[in-house]
């Protein structure tokens, strides 16, 4: 007869047991639910309860895993999670470990992305009165985005064909995947503790919903709302929408737009310079006209008659001061024009490309410029921009030129 001594387990024997009996029986998995009771851990692990209306599972994701969510999961959002069914031993809790995680199909991105819309809009992010006139003529221009991709290519294109005297300066961040949205956020603070940026211009190519989360991220709207330098948002194609473009200052349709917005083209500078003094001789004529007309008109009068032949001394007076005046108008112009002559003289003197005919090479480490050789130290990697394209380069060894002794 057995007693109650025989096959006696202990707690951890029996939850060891059930855990691998888990294990083998059901393994991997991919369920749906809400997710509830979100929590972010410092380690960067993911700790939540997948439910439905009849039940509920505990969840983690860790941090390996989670840095590869496009999006940032939050309390009612519907998910899909991949993972394997397993037993916390020490509270004797079974839990999906989830490797995999995606909100379930477009519409619940929708769904978050009208959220955080309506919420920003509640606080006022959108207003009009809050956006910030671009510069007419800006003097660098910092580009927040992939320094790989296609978009940065057709902005620096466009700028340097547009006004090649504008200095722009790259801020290179990741635009999709796990952390791209903190990276942006970054990147637009650090241009304003840099202070000398006019203008900011961040944004990508385009891509799916998914591809272009970054830019739907609250972090990311907040850093573009409290920016003090105009920032305006290009992300994607035309019909692609994002919360970055509601909060921007300007929303341009493409990246390559952005360029044309931000920089003025060298011939619409001089453009306005040539119509800025023709205006003025014009303004001039036009009121001296404007008097003499007065004048003729008051001679009509029968009152004046007998002042008749003095008016005329008058009239040819304003006709003298009226010819001068024309002269030196028109002197002026002449001024102006050789001016702008100057101006479009020193623009193609300082164009890029006659210092890259030259077999001149712009070298940066990172995003400052090299000047000098006590700036680098072997094995530090630059990047050189050509006439024609760009390269990467590792320094092998430095060498000083010797200074000449007085």
């Amino acid at each position: 007869m057995s007693t109650l001594t025989e096959n006696i387990l202990t707690i951890s024997q029996l939850t060891r047991q059930i855990k691998d009996t888990l294990e083998r029986a059901i393994g991997s998995v991919t369920v749906t639910g809400e997710i509830s009771n979100f929590h972010r851990h410092s380690s960067g692990h993911l700790y939540f309860t997948l439910k439905d209306a009849g039940a509920q599972l505990s969840a983690v994701m860790f941090r390996g895993n989670a840095m590869g969510t496009f999006f940032r999961p939050e309390n009612g959002m519907e998910v899909i999670c991949r993972g394997r069914i397993t037993v916390y031993e020490p509270r004797g809790n079974y839990q999906i470990v989830v490797s995999d995680m995606q909100p379930r199909g477009e519409g619940a991105l929708q769904v978050a992305f009208e959220k955080l819309k309506r919420k920003l809009y509640d606080e006022g992010l959108f207003d009009e009165s809050l956006k910030k006139s671009l510069p007419v003529f800006p003097d660098v221009v910092a580009l927040v985005t992939s320094s790989t991709g296609a978009a940065v290519r057709d902005m620096i294109s466009v700028m340097q064909r547009r006004n090649p005297s504008v200095q722009l300066i790259m801020m290179p961040v990741q635009v999709q995947g796990a952390g791209a949205a903190e990276q942006i956020a970054e990147a637009l603070d650090h241009c304003n503790e840099y202070g000398a940026v006019d203008v900011i211009i961040t944004g990508r190519g385009g891509g799916s919903i998914e591809d272009l989360w970054a830019f739907n991220e609250e972090i990311v709207a907040r850093a573009i709302a409290r920016s003090r330098i105009p920032v305006v948002s290009a992300v994607g194609h035309e019909v692609d929408v994002t919360i970055a473009d509601y909060v921007a200052d300007v929303r341009a349709a493409t990246p390559s737009v952005a360029g044309e917005i931000v920089v003025p083209a060298r011939e619409e500078l001089l453009s306005r310079l040539e119509g800025i003094a023709s205006a003025a001789g014009k303004f001039v004529d036009s009121s001296m006209r404007a008097y003499e007309q007065r004048l003729r008109v008051m001679l009509s009068d029968r009152a004046f008659s007998r002042l008749e032949g003095r008016l005329q001394g008058l009239m040819q007076f304003v006709d003298e001061r009226h010819q001068t005046a024309q002269r030196i108008i028109e002197h002026a112009f002449e001024r102006r024009q050789h001016r702008v002559s100057l101006l479009r003289h020193q623009l193609d003197a300082h164009a890029p490309d006659r210092f890259f005919r030259r077999g001149a090479v712009l070298m940066r480490r990172g995003t400052d410029p090299v000047t000098s050789v006590q700036q680098l130290q072997p094995g530090d990697f630059v990047s050189l921009t050509l006439r024609d394209g760009s390269a990467e380069a590792s320094i092998l060894q430095i060498k000083e030129h010797e200074q000449k002794k007085d």
